[in-house]
């Protein structure tokens, strides 16, 4: 149940945010299907979940990240 917490509160966040980017829409919709995929390989309780959740917040942090910066440049270049 926690991993569904996460994606819900991930996809909020994406969705307030003022960049709705596709690029941020593809990092929220990767998230899901990795967080999906531990909720297929693990049992839901256990530290091998935690372990994969946690591994797909990191990555989703890091995709975050990356299309934040996409969508700046892109702003900054329209600008000139």
């Amino acid at each position: 149940m926690k991993p569904q917490i996460s994606i819900i509160a991930l996809l909020l966040a994406a969705g307030c945010s003022n960049t709705n980017s596709p690029e941020l829409n593809q990092c929220a919709q990767q998230n899901y299907q990795c967080e999906q995929s531990c909720e297929q390989r693990a049992n839901p309780q256990s530290l091998a979940m935690q372990v994969c959740s946690d591994q797909c917040i990191e990555s989703f942090n890091q995709c975050k990240a990356q299309a934040e910066q996409l969508t700046q440049q892109s702003r900054n270049s329209s600008l000139y």
